[in-house]
């Protein structure tokens, strides 16, 4: 599902990830989560996407996202 709708922000053409916010869960960040732009997504690969912090690859798996959000509007969120 998740990686099913960045493909579709991603390449439809009267959609964009311009605005697109990925939350994921990250142990020990405050509230277990972090948020990373869609726009600073290196890679989207098959079961994780990638992106650089601090000039380093971060994988972060589609399973770990908890929300993806465009502006205020959530656009998916991980059912508990």
């Amino acid at each position: 599902m998740v990686k099913k709708l960045l493909d579709e922000l991603r390449w439809h053409p009267e959609k964009s990830l311009e605005d697109v916010e990925i939350v994921y869960l990250h142990r020990g960040a405050p509230n277990d989560r972090r948020t990373v732009k869609a726009t600073e997504v290196e890679r989207f690969d098959r079961g994780y996407f990638v992106f650089l912090h601090h000039g380093r690859e971060v994988y972060i798996p589609y399973h770990r996202v908890l929300e993806i959000r465009k502006r205020e509007e959530v656009l998916y969120r991980k059912k508990s």
